[in-house]
């Protein structure tokens, strides 16, 4: 779709790879809200669709492909906003006759309903409008209607496959939003593992492409011009490469400055006379169709169509430019594409398809995400626009259209709880981050790290949200095999969700669910309780451990009495589980350590001189008796 070849042209300038929920992290860590972003419908419509689709299976398989893309983002509270093509577009079969700018604009100034009446794409609209997921009805292109309000602010990103988009003037768009984590937008290779779970984009920011390739959106729209597109064929012997080339004329990449001289040119160089660059072919075509006083305003006009010159100055000023291209591309040309290339016939731009790109059809009722929709993920909504028109309207597709003028009393629209239809008729897991600001039965269970990504897991139990939503996935379910349900109520679901986007809603809860797995992670190590109360001073704590944890009743004597046994949580049911019994040990008393040799004990001095006397009542005659065996008497003076 679009420019053939663009692409790869402009890979260079592509952002990392990244899954949706740490785009959406980073975004809500740098501006401090969640992304918004507009939807190419046609594009999720065409990605939906494959062969092994059963022809009677075939739309609702669509539709619930189509919503299961869009739900993904609303699962993030991303903003969401789906635009469809309009019968302004032109024929993409080019079978059709030529066509004059002034007779369309005329035609489309003259219609209100741009809607195409096509069967399948109004069911589609009455499926968003049940679940009240904005949706928008463009004039023509959706992608130009996607870039325009991308312009003026109201998105962040236009998630489209079409490089068209940076042509009709967008600034970042969101590139092959699907499942595979290859840039591609088809299935990479046919093996397993290729799909994932979760969804990836490729941001593509348009200044990044300019710094790198050095391709600005008027560069895009001369390169548009030269390649052709979806509606022209483009220019004969202008390939992808020899548009690009032209289109970097006049600026520091292109190949002037930078080709192989030849032999010929080197020796050239000594001499005073040197060729002069090319002129800058993209600006000189912009200024054929844009007047001076548009070229010099910043800010994005409301109608742009109203900017472009006159219809018979533009012409003459075409043909001047056209004459003066051609004499630069049949001469020699190497200055221009790198070698000599030899163009037989002369160039002719189709004045329709440039005036297209450079002003569209674009309504200039614009959308607004109002804060009681699903698809917004904002709690407040600003009415008013930084837009210097009185014409500016606001629209919804739930509300009629809001005025933008000084007496309008409701320039600020704000709730407390995210909204969620009660015709919700999709899974409940898409909706658990919005019903969390209402409904207290979802919980925060989890947490990881997973491709340096914080995450926290919401489990919620839908069987309690049946009444609430009877048009859900679940509740429909159990309406058809109440018999396969009855443990519906005890089954339970999940979604992880960035900790950042948690912190910005619900920083309370987070902030519980930290306390709880620090007192839980300081429980299973030491068996108690991390905070102290009165209870557990008075050894009366449900986290002491009693003598008797097994048995109901403890017998002393005689008498038994009841002891309750006390609370046990989840984690130290599972401690007590695991751990191994310890045998009792039963204390034995102390031995008295005898004194070592020489020494003596320190209570020796507290005895009484007597106690030393009565323990000498018998006195040892034989040590007398070897002093002085011929004494008749005792000597009691020796000690």
């Amino acid at each position: 779709m679009g420019i053939p070849e663009l692409w790869e042209v402009l890979r260079p300038a592509f952002d990392e790879r990244i899954p949706l929920e740490k785009l959406v992290d980073q975004f809500v860590r740098d501006l401090g809200r969640t992304p918004r972003v507009a939807i190419d419908g046609y594009m999720f419509m065409f990605q939906s669709d494959h062969g092994s689709i059963v022809a009677q299976d075939k739309k609702s398989i669509l539709i619930q492909n189509f919503m299961s893309k869009v739900l993904a983002l609303i699962g993030l509270n991303v903003s969401v906003l789906v635009v469809f093509d309009g019968v302004m577009k032109p024929d993409k079969s080019g079978s059709g006759p030529a066509l004059n700018y002034e007779e369309e604009l005329v035609k489309f100034e003259r219609r209100s309903d741009f809607a195409e009446q096509n069967p399948f794409v109004e069911e589609l609209k009455e499926v968003l409008l049940v679940n009240r997921v904005e949706y928008f009805q463009a004039a023509g292109e959706a992608e130009a209607q996607c870039a325009f309000i991308q312009k003026l602010g109201i998105v962040d990103y236009v998630i489209s496959n079409d490089v068209d988009t940076l042509v009709f003037g967008a600034t970042r768009i969101l590139r092959n939003f699907n499942r595979f984590a290859e840039d591609t937008a088809s299935s990479p290779v046919k093996k397993q593992g290729a799909v994932r779970s979760k969804y990836y984009v490729t941001p593509v920011d348009m200044a990044k492409v300019e710094k790198v390739t050095g391709l600005s959106e008027e560069r895009l729209v001369f390169l548009a011009s030269m390649r052709g597109g979806d509606y022209s064929s483009g220019v004969d012997k202008i390939g992808i490469i020899n548009a690009k080339n032209m289109a970097l004329c006049g600026t520091s990449k292109a190949l002037y400055y930078h080709r192989q001289k030849t032999k010929i040119e080197l020796k050239q160089v000594k001499k005073p006379c040197l060729s002069l660059p090319p002129p800058d072919f993209a600006i000189e075509l912009c200024r054929c169709f844009k007047s001076s006083k548009e070229r010099k305003q910043q800010s994005v006009l409301l109608r742009p169509w109203e900017s472009r010159r006159r219809e018979c100055e533009r012409r003459q000023m075409l043909a001047a430019y056209l004459l003066k291209l051609n004499s630069h591309l049949q001469g020699p040309n190497r200055d221009i594409f790198g070698r000599n290339v030899t163009i037989k016939e002369p160039i002719k731009i189709d004045e329709y398809f440039t005036l297209l790109y450079m002003f569209p059809f674009v309504r200039p009722q614009l959308p607004i995400f109002l804060p009681d929709t699903l698809s917004s993920g904002e709690l407040a909504t600003n009415t008013l626009l930084d837009i210097d028109s009185r014409e500016a309207v606001r629209r919804c597709s739930m509300v009629s259209n809001i005025n933008l003028n000084g007496n309008d009393t409701h320039k600020v629209m704000a709730q407390t709880h995210f909204f969620v239809p009660a015709t919700y008729c999709w899974q409940m897991r898409y909706v658990a981050f919005k019903l969390l600001s209402s409904e207290t039965s979802i919980r925060i269970n989890k947490d990881k790290i997973e491709d340096d990504l914080q995450k926290l897991m919401l489990k919620f139990n839908p069987g309690l949200l049946f009444n609430r939503f009877p048009e859900s996935s679940e509740a429909r379910r159990r309406q058809r095999s109440p018999e396969k349900n009855d443990d519906s109520d005890s089954a339970s679901d999940s979604l992880w969700v960035p900790r950042s986007l948690m912190e910005l809603f619900y920083p309370r809860l987070v902030a519980v669910y930290d306390q709880k797995k620090k007192d839980d992670a300081y429980f299973g190590k030491r068996k108690c309780s991390l905070r102290q109360t009165t209870l557990d001073m008075l050894e009366n704590s449900p986290t002491k451990k009693q003598k008797n944890r097994n048995s109901e009743f403890n017998i002393k004597g005689k008498e038994a009495r009841f002891e309750p046994v006390p609370f046990k949580s989840v984690p130290e049911l599972r401690a007590m589980k695991s751990s191994p019994k310890k045998p009792v040990r039963r204390s034995s008393p102390k031995k008295k350590k005898e004194p070592a040799l020489g020494q003596q004990r320190l209570d020796m001095f507290l005895k009484p001189r007597m106690e030393k006397v009565k323990e000498r009542v018998f006195i040892d005659i034989t040590n007398t008796l070897d002093r002085d065996e011929d004494s008749p008497f005792i000597d009691l003076t020796s000690d």
